[in-house]
């Protein structure tokens, strides 16, 4: 590593660290983000970082979707709400214009991204033996999954959970195409192994979909493309084998899958909601269907307001006002937002806010990294892009962060014309 590299890489893994930190040190947590976003800013000269901004043309869409946040907020009622939700996106604007807006060599990145694995491979470790001896070693199984896995770090377990994904394909990655010892490979194995058991017990399904399908797509064009077919149909055989195996040692999860068989709802059902520790039941509000009646309301909302929403600050007011109407008391009483990150820009900021954040978040970044044929690159987005449909991490400040640096980042190697 060069000189800069080698002042910015530890500057990265401490913001690394700073995503499994509880909010007591909240306070730390921004002065490394600050740091390490401040050195990027200076890494290369204004005149440099102007014809890296008109190459990645993804930065630019990133930078006009927080002016049309602002601009949203400013024309809010509730300013209060409003500058609170902007807090939580300020990282969307921050981390483009600085770590967006470097040119790093491709074998500095990777490091990089390998460390993030290591840091989240630790936390796991550590917030696993944090369950157990919490759980009196097996006793209470139940504490072990989901947002119970990860209570020691005060996170939900679906931003925990997307995590883990993005370390797993970034091992993936090292394993297959970067050059590795035969103990580091054994390592990264161990590693992915470890991770995949984490990510069951995390109970995401959105992103157990993604990691299963992804890897299964992967073993089939490893097949094809290397014509190592005795290899990659054995690798598939040993991850479904895995996979049988945690579902009967640990069933609990199967439990967030049963829920899909019941997608039916009715606004004024008051029943229980449903749990990973509880039978699932025909009459309970589960992930599945009370998503679908959210949506049906961010959505209704949307038609109403299509060209600019109904505002960033007042969007919580209007999606009540929505629930109220519905007499969605459930929604009302549990203090339910969309969850959807799509919909919720679409319904509080319209289709022109919707256009742009499509373009600089999600197409742009995938075009830029098809042009390159980085398939690492275009994983990761595609994970991030399929994640915000049922979940709204631009009102987390771990998913602002999460979304606001790798996406950025993981294009910073990709450069035709040098500075």
């Amino acid at each position: 590593m060069n000189t800069k590299e080698k002042i910015l890489y530890p500057l990265t893994l401490l913001f690394f660290v700073t995503f499994y930190l509880p909010s007591a040190t909240q306070t730390f947590n921004g002065i490394v983000t600050g740091q390490m976003a401040a050195y990027a800013l200076f890494f290369y000269s204004w005149k440099e970082k102007w014809a890296v901004l008109k190459e990645r043309k993804h930065i630019g869409a990133m930078v006009l979707f927080m002016l049309l946040v602002f601009g949203s907020l400013l024309i809010s009622e509730n300013q209060d709400r409003g500058w609170r939700y902007l807090d939580t996106r300020l990282a969307l604007i921050y981390l483009p214009i600085s770590v967006g807006l470097i040119q790093t060599r491709t074998v500095f990145r990777n490091k990089v991204l390998l460390g993030f694995s290591v840091i989240t491979t630790i936390a796991c470790i550590v917030m696993l033996a944090w369950a157990i001896d919490r759980s009196g070693y097996f006793a209470k199984p139940e504490l072990l999954y989901n947002d119970s896995l990860t209570e020691l770090i005060e996170r939900q377990s679906i931003y925990i959970s997307l995590l883990v994904t993005l370390a797993i394909f970034i091992y993936g990655y090292h394993i297959f195409y970067v050059a590795q010892t035969r103990w580091q490979k054994g390592l990264m194995i161990t590693g992915i192994v470890f991770l995949y058991l984490i990510s069951y017990l995390l109970a995401s399904r959105n992103m157990m979909v993604v990691l299963y399908a992804s890897t299964i797509g992967f073993l089939g064009y490893y097949m094809w493309q290397r014509r190592q077919y005795v290899q990659g149909a054995a690798l598939l055989v040993v991850l479904l084998l895995g996979i049988a195996s945690v579902f009967y040692f640990f069933p609990k999860t199967a439990n967030r899958f049963k829920e899909l068989t019941y997608t039916k709802f009715e606004y004024q059902n008051m029943g229980q909601e449903s749990h990973y520790n509880m039978e699932v039941r025909e009459d309970q509000w589960n992930g599945a269907n009370f998503r679908l009646a959210a949506w049906n309301c961010g959505w209704e909302l949307f038609t109403r307001n299509p060209l600019i929403g109904v505002d960033l600050g007042d969007k919580r007011d209007a999606l009540y006002k929505m629930y109220e109407e519905k007499d969605f008391r459930f929604a009302l009483e549990q203090g339910k937002s969309v969850h959807s990150n799509y919909l919720d820009i679409l319904y509080s900021m319209g289709i022109i806010g919707f256009v742009v954040f499509l373009a600089g978040w999600v197409l742009l970044p995938l075009w830029y990294a098809w042009t390159y044929r980085d398939g690492l690159a275009i994983l990761v987005i595609v994970t991030f892009a399929l994640a915000m449909v049922t979940e709204i991490y631009f009102d987390r400040t771990i998913g602002g962060m999460a979304i606001g640096f790798f996406i950025p980042f993981i294009l910073s190697d990709k450069r035709k014309r040098q500075p």
